[in-house]
């Protein structure tokens, strides 16, 4: 497929992703912009999600290899604003179903970013489709791709994860379309947990429980950039540095993208204060 057609079917993959997001009850809004308008792709993604419940969700359609470095930076700054994150990759950038890569290609990050697993978009009897991909070991240097079934989108997870692939290491917060959902999830739930591997005789494992979903005000000081034990002025200087950027008077965000940005980051900072009876 040529540059054009690339861009093409990124377009058409966001209009697509974006009609199926909008029906999860979960959701309360999804928008994105025009890839021209992206000035830093690290700061701004392809799309943005919004729920009810005022969790975000910046996803990114890759289009291009990307260096693992560029895709920290993008993890980090997000979950620094207590933004979860999700990337699909284009189908045409990954191998082919049980061709043997090295285990060192950048797209085994986003595989790891991902708890292990990568959406892939792709054209399918005409119209935009996502597949879930896995990478298995073969050997000690190289892994295979195994493609799975078209993935529905009838799930959107917020989570935190301890990513060890050492290019991506960090404990940043992520999302997904997994369903693995209790029987009476209200459709927006953390991951199920993680079944600790099998014993193996004379061999000890443990996989610890994954964490927690942050707590509300948790998230406020993630969002502001700050710690749980920054101080009142701390907390003050860092809200007003970032509502400067974001206010729909002065950003160069399209307004009700501002809009939105702004009024989060003026709740988490009420939030804090009152937790903190700063008031």
């Amino acid at each position: 497929m040529d540059g054009v057609g690339e861009k093409r079917l990124k377009t058409a993959v966001k209009s697509w992703l974006r009609d199926h997001l909008v029906r999860l009850v979960s959701v309360q809004r999804c928008t994105f912009i025009p890839q021209a308008s992206v000035a830093d792709p690290v700061r701004h993604s392809d799309m943005t999600v919004q729920t009810w419940s005022g969790l975000v969700i910046h996803i990114h359609l890759i289009d291009e290899i990307t260096k693992p470095a560029r895709l920290k930076r993008i993890v980090e700054h997000a979950t620094g604003n207590g933004i979860g994150t999700l990337f699909i990759v284009d189908a045409n950038l990954l191998p082919r179903p049980g061709e043997p890569v090295p285990a060192d290609r950048w797209y085994l990050a986003v595989h790891a970013l991902a708890k292990d697993h990568l959406y892939a978009y792709y054209h399918h009897n005409g119209q935009p489709a996502l597949r879930r991909v896995d990478f298995v070991p073969v050997n000690r240097v190289e892994v295979e791709a195994r493609y799975g079934a078209d993935v529905d989108v009838a799930n959107l997870r917020y989570f935190r994860h301890n990513v060890k692939f050492s290019a991506v290491k960090g404990y940043w917060l992520l999302a997904d379309f997994e369903t693995d959902l209790p029987p009476k999830s209200a459709g927006f739930r953390p991951p199920a947990p993680e079944q600790p591997p099998p014993r193996q005789e004379n061999h000890q494992s443990h996989t610890p429980p994954p964490s927690p979903p942050p707590t509300r005000l948790e998230a406020s000081y993630a969002l502001l950039g700050v710690s749980r034990q920054a101080s009142r002025e701390e907390v003050k200087a860092a809200f007003r540095k970032l509502a400067f950027e974001v206010h729909p008077d002065v950003s160069n965000l399209p307004k009700d993208e501002a809009e939105a940005r702004f009024k989060r980051l003026s709740e988490a900072y009420e939030y804090i204060k009152v937790s903190n009876r700063w008031i």
